[in-house]
């Protein structure tokens, strides 16, 4: 039988910590409903300019450095840099316009998702406070709570989406 818990990752504020085991059990999900994926699957595009799973994983890795980093440790997103931010930064999503990620295996994204995760999470550790109030730039004022809380749902939302387009390009193209 499996069981499933989100208990507070041990070292971090309790309302923390229990955001960061729920967002590390969100990927855990859509990991698993993902599957397998091919080279050709990762980088495949349903339209022209339209996403691809390649292209989510390093947009959801970009907004990672940009929430965590520069927003909730006040680093800059000038300073972020990076594969993944350099691809960001070509990204509209509500135009919708995503160009073709690099030609590169899953494990590659995965791989670089993973490493961004743990050291944006060992910076969350850092936090004591989930309430603190942040300003940025005079437009912006959220707590430390309200950005893991945007990411764990950016991650439900884009990972959706990959799991998704990976079920649309088995229907479609790997026929």
């Amino acid at each position: 039988m499996d069981h499933y818990d989100v208990t507070p990752v041990e070292g971090m504020h309790p309302e923390l910590g229990l955001l960061v085991a729920t967002w590390r059990d969100s990927s855990r999900e859509w990991r698993e409903s993902l599957g397998e994926v091919s080279d050709a699957a990762v980088v495949w595009q349903p339209y022209p300019n339209g996403p691809s799973i390649g292209g989510l994983v390093l947009h959801m890795v970009a907004c990672d450095l940009y929430w965590i980093e520069a927003m909730l440790f006040d680093k800059g997103y000038d300073s972020l840099t990076g594969e993944a931010v350099e691809y960001d930064k070509q990204v509209d999503q509500y135009v919708p316009h995503w160009p073709t990620p690099p030609a590169k295996p899953m494990a590659w994204y995965l791989d670089l998702l993973d490493k961004t995760r743990a050291e944006m999470q060992a910076l969350v550790a850092t936090a004591d406070d989930p309430e603190r109030i942040l300003e940025r730039g005079g437009r912006y004022s959220f707590t430390c709570r309200w950005v893991l809380a945007h990411a764990l749902e950016h991650d439900s939302y884009h990972g959706g989406q990959a799991v998704l387009l990976h079920e649309m390009w088995k229907q479609t193209v790997k026929k």
